[in-house]
C-alpha cells in the first residue's frame, strides 16, 4: 500500500491574503533550448546564482508558506536543490513544493526525490516533466536531440519509484506552440494510455519567447481543443479519486474538473487579448518571484521590482515595501484591475484566494466538464496505431518500458 497524499494547500481557500507562495528559480543555468522559453534573455545575462546562505536567509525571513514553486533554468541543475526544499520545509512549513524539470538527468531526479521524500515526510512533492510532442517535435521544440526518448525513460523510472506513492504527484506539461499544436490531443490520449500519471496540464506559451513567431493559439482554436481533451480529464480525475471514497470521493472529482475548466476558461478568454478573470489576481500579495539572481518581482509576467541585497534577503520588508504596495496598486483589484493573462500558475492562486467567485466558478466548469465526457476507446491497437503514425521506434519503446 503507498503512501497516501497530504491534503494540499490549494483546497484551503481563504480571504485573508498573505504570501502563500514563493516561485524560487534555483539557477539560471539550462541544459535545453526552448523555442518557447519565456525567461531565455534573463538566462543569457548568466549572472551568478543566488548562493545557498542567501537562500537561507529568504526562508528565515519568509514566514509561514504552504507552497515553494521551484524554478530555473533547469532545477535539476542546482546542487543543493534537495538542500533547500528540506529547509523551506523546516523552516516555512511548505505543504506543497512543484519541481518543473526537462528529465535529461533521471538519476538525479529520483535520488533527489526520494531523499526530499525522506527528509520531508509530509511534503507533497509535484514532478512536473516537461514533453510536448512525438519525438522529433518535442526535440525541436524543446533544442535538445534525443530529449523525447531520455524523457520517456525518466517517466518510467519515476513510475518504477514511486508508483503507489500519493504524496509524490507524476505530470506532464505540454506547452502549446506552432510545432505541436496538431499533435497534442494524440500525445494526451497515448500518456493516458502508456503511463499512469496523475495530470497533463497544457498551456499556452507566455511572455516574450526566445523564438518569434511561436505563438499560434486564437481564442476558438483553444476552446477547440480543450473540449476535444476534456474527456481525458474524466479519466485523470477518477484516478486523483482512486483512493478516497464515499462523498469525499465525488468532491474530489467535483473540485478537479471543476477548476481544471475554471483555469482553461479563462485562459481562453486570455489568448487574443487581456479579458477580467472574474476575479481579483492576487499578485504580490499572495506570491512572489525571486530570480536566480535575486531580483524579485509579483509575477513572472511583470516588470522587475528591485533585488533582494537592497533589502538585505528580509522577505517580510520586501512585502511591506513601497515597491511591492506600489505594483499591488498597480495591478489593482475589481473595477480597477488592469492586469490579465494566461498564466495558470497565478490564475489558480487567486482563485483560492477568490473563494465566493471560486465556488461559483468551479461549479459551472465541473457541469461543462460532465457534458463533454464521452468513453475512451484507449486500448493496445490504438496506442500503436499512434505509434505509427509518428513513426516512434519501437525498439526503444520497448527497452524503456513503454510498451511490451
Amino acid at each position: 500500500m503507498g503512501t497516501k497524499r497530504t491534503k494540499s494547500s490549494f483546497r484551503a481557500m481563504s480571504t485573508n491574503r498573505k504570501l502563500e507562495s514563493i516561485f524560487l528559480f534555483v539557477t539560471g543555468r539550462c541544459n535545453a533550448k526552448c523555442k518557447m522559453c519565456f525567461y531565455a534573455e534573463d538566462m543569457d545575462k548568466k549572472e551568478k546564482d543566488l548562493t545557498f546562505e542567501e537562500i537561507k536567509k529568504i526562508s528565515e525571513t519568509a514566514g509561514q508558506i504552504n507552497r515553494l514553486w521551484v524554478s530555473g533554468g533547469e532545477p535539476t541543475l542546482r546542487e543543493e536543490l534537495p538542500e533547500i526544499i528540506e529547509m523551506f520545509y523546516k523552516n516555512n512549513q511548505i505543504q506543497d513544493v512543484n519541481i518543473p524539470t526537462n528529465g535529461l538527468k533521471p538519476d538525479r531526479i529520483i535520488a533527489w526525490v526520494k531523499q526530499i521524500h525522506q527528509n520531508c515526510p509530509t511534503l507533497n512533492i509535484n514532478l512536473s516533466l516537461s514533453l510536448d510532442g512525438f519525438g522529433d517535435t518535442h526535440d525541436i521544440q524543446r533544442g535538445v536531440p534525443g530529449n523525447f526518448y531520455k524523457a520517456m525513460g525518466t517517466l518510467k523510472q519515476i513510475e518504477a519509484n514511486f508508483g503507489d506513492d500519493g504524496r509524490v504527484l507524476k505530470n506532464v506539461a505540454t506547452v502549446i506552440t506552432k510545432y505541436n499544436l496538431e499533435e497534442v490531443q494524440d500525445l494526451m490520449m497515448w500518456m493516458l494510455g502508456r503511463f499512469h500519471i496523475s495530470n497533463h496540464i497544457i498551456e499556452a506559451a507566455r511572455g516574450m519567447t526566445r523564438d518569434d513567431g511561436v505563438k499560434i493559439l486564437t481564442e476558438p482554436t483553444l476552446r477547440a481543443l480543450q473540449d476535444e481533451v476534456a474527456p481525458i480529464y474524466n479519466v485523470y480525475a477518477e484516478r486523483m479519486a482512486e483512493e478516497t471514497a464515499g462523498f469525499r470521493k465525488y468532491i474530489s472529482r467535483f473540485f478537479y474538473l471543476g477548476f481544471i475548466r475554471t483555469l482553461y476558461n479563462i485562459r481562453a478568454t486570455n489568448i487574443d487579448k487581456p479579458t477580467p478573470w472574474g476575479m481579483d489576481c492576487t499578485a504580490g500579495e499572495t506570491t512572489l518571484v525571486i530570480d536566480y539572481d535575486g531580483r524579485f518581482r509579483a509575477c513572472e509576467l511583470r516588470d522587475l521590482l528591485g533585488n533582494l541585497r537592497d533589502y538585505d534577503f528580509d522577505i517580510q520588508k520586501v512585502m511591506e515595501s513601497d515597491a511591492m504596495k506600489q505594483e499591488i496598486a498597480a495591478i489593482g483589484h475589481g473595477d480597477k484591475a488592469n492586469c490579465w493573462c494566461t498564466h495558470g500558475c497565478w490564475i489558480t492562486s487567486s482563485l483560492v484566494f477568490n473563494p465566493r467567485k471560486m465556488i461559483s466558478q468551479v461549479y459551472k466548469g465541473h457541469r461543462e466538464m460532465r457534458k463533454l465526457n464521452r468513453p475512451l476507446n484507449i486500448n493496445e491497437d490504438f496506442l500503436q496505431s499512434i505509434e505509427r503514425k509518428y513513426k516512434l521506434d519501437e525498439k526503444q519503446l520497448v527497452e524503456l518500458g513503454v510498451r511490451q
